[in-house]
């Protein structure tokens, strides 16, 4: 850490009616390892206690730097905050999200020494509850390097709160695209910048589980028919974007978003949605359409059976699981999520190969300018 100590990096963290959560936030930002940062909230015209509990910590802390807006969105917040910062690097977290003491520390050290080729370094995470315990992992599934075709189908990074910029990276593509949220159709404005800083710089990644989701349901990942939505205009937006995408790619892309879409879909019995996704995932991917039938069918007949064994032999009352708090969790302990079949493996494999070919990244060519 002794070298990178006098390097200031930015946090950003966009806020709306962020009261229950907040203060553990920005205790998580405090506590880092790393203490050269320039900290900007965004209060995004809170009706609650959000401004206040900025002001507490604003007090105590003159790194804490706070931005009051009218409420426009979570993009709009990102941009006024990317705005009001000066450092070189900008490293984004949401109001209801945690760190791990190191998450800095670890995340400037990795993308720090490389080139300016790299404009990006992601951490992967793990899911807690509204009381910061954790749930599970998130996918342990990562890349580096030159990752725009990977990602377009993986979708490494998998939230907001992981995700570290160099400043040279708002310079090029500019900041977060506030136009989801004025469609109505906000949650995955994250995942299209990422997608945008993939096109033209190499991303780099520290593999380890830093960053605590929060799931709860005022989250706006609890929307699950406007992350749907969500998820397949970005993927859209970005395949119109680079028309040079392979026809395979540009398959896998569109069923994996429909995908997303039609677990969204099913969750909430929106059997007409659900079905068009599923007719989309056919026409892209037939094995993958059969595969969710023949899902969908023994996941019937389970419940069938369950319901039937549960009358014949009532269930014994289970003991409550052993969770830990997120900060009590070792970063180096592995991450175990992810997906790991034979058929994974090689499309990864094949958009590796994509990748580093260099046809489908706008990244060659703006290194070759």
């Amino acid at each position: 850490m002794s070298t990178m100590s006098g390097i200031w990096v930015a946090v950003v963290i966009p806020a709306y009616n962020a009261r229950d959560y907040l203060a553990q936030t920005l205790q998580s930002v405090i506590d880092q390892t790393h203490k050269a940062l320039e900290i900007v909230i965004v209060d995004d015209g809170s009706t609650d206690d959000t401004a206040s509990i900025c002001r507490h910590f604003a007090a105590s802390d003159p790194r804490i730097r706070i931005v009051s807006t009218e409420n426009r969105g979570v993009a709009a917040a990102r941009n006024a905050g990317i705005e009001a910062s000066k450092s070189d690097y900008i490293a984004f977290l949401d109001a209801d999200d945690l760190w791990h003491p190191t998450y800095i520390e670890r995340m400037l050290s990795a993308l720090h020494p490389l080139p300016n080729t790299w404009g990006a370094v992601y951490a992967l995470h793990r899911l807690i509850d509204p009381e910061g315990y954790c749930m599970r992992s998130g996918s342990s599934l990562n890349a580096r390097d030159t990752i725009f075709t990977r990602h377009l189908v993986f979708r490494f990074v998998g939230n907001g709160s992981g995700f570290m910029v160099r400043r040279a990276v708002i310079e090029k593509i500019g900041g977060y695209d506030p136009s989801y949220a004025r469609q109505g159709i906000g949650g995955c404005e994250d995942f299209d910048f990422e997608l945008r800083t993939a096109e033209h710089f190499k991303i780099e990644t520290v593999p380890l589980g830093l960053v605590g989701y929060r799931v709860h349901s005022a989250a706006m990942s609890s929307d699950r028919s406007q992350m749907a939505l969500s998820l397949l205009a970005v993927t859209e937006q970005c395949i119109a974007r680079n028309p040079q995408l392979p026809t395979f790619v540009v398959n896998c892309a569109r069923a994996s978003a429909n995908l997303y879409a039609f677990s969204k879909f099913a969750a909430l019995k929106d059997w007409r949605r659900a079905a068009t996704s599923l007719k989309h995932i056919y026409h892209h991917s037939p094995m993958l359409a059969s595969g969710i039938l023949f899902k969908l069918i023994l996941s019937k007949a389970d419940r069938a059976a369950r319901r039937t064994l549960s009358k014949a032999w009532p269930a014994k009352e289970q003991k409550g699981k052993n969770f830990r708090k997120f900060e009590e969790i070792d970063p180096l302990v592995p991450l175990v999520g992810g997906w790991t079949r034979f058929r994974t493996k090689a499309l990864l494999r094949h958009l590796s190969e994509i990748d580093r070919s260099g046809e489908c990244s706008a990244a060659a060519s703006s290194q070759e300018a």
